[in-house]
């Protein structure tokens, strides 16, 4: 039950990333338009791609490390037995939760500072341009924890009766 919950998740932010793509291409191509055909531009559409660039980066971040897309050096990795593999992994998911709990915190301060502010061609408060970090860190916290738990019950032999 956890895991097609889990699963449904997983698939959310995809089509959520989708979605976000799907709108910076059509902002993209509906500027070029209006710039060359109509000759004139759009005061809206450049901010709307930088801040959906931003969005798409981050909750991109979760969904590479849950896939294992992620660059990493794996010269000393595979030289390792299989134990000492997985306790590596265990430090290196740890590190992930760091990274996650972090963004947190210092994304909730400023939003905190830049509810108080505009955007200058959207007319958006920035603390909503700021949430696709929050929604990204709470999905990479949500995956490490998953992981973590898989790879801990590996290491700390059960109950084998």
């Amino acid at each position: 039950m956890i895991k097609r919950v889990l699963a449904h998740i997983d698939r959310g932010m995809e089509l959520f990333i989708a979605v976000i793509f799907l709108l910076m291409v059509l902002a993209g191509g509906l500027q070029v338009f209006n710039r060359f055909v109509l000759n004139q531009s759009l005061s809206w559409s450049e901010e709307l791609q930088i801040y959906s660039h931003i969005w798409l980066i981050f909750l991109t971040i979760p969904v590479a490390y849950n896939r294992g897309s992620h660059i990493g050096m794996m010269i000393l990795f595979d030289k390792l037995n299989p134990r000492a593999q997985l306790i590596l992994s265990v430090i290196t998911d740890i590190l992930w939760l760091v990274l996650a709990t972090t963004i947190l915190l210092y994304t909730d301060a400023i939003m905190a500072v830049a509810k108080n502010q505009y955007s200058a061609g959207l007319g958006l408060r920035m603390d909503r341009i700021y949430f696709g970090m929050m929604i990204s860190a709470s999905y990479l916290a949500l995956i490490t924890v998953r992981k973590l738990s898989s790879r801990i019950a590996m290491i700390i032999p059960g109950d084998e009766e």
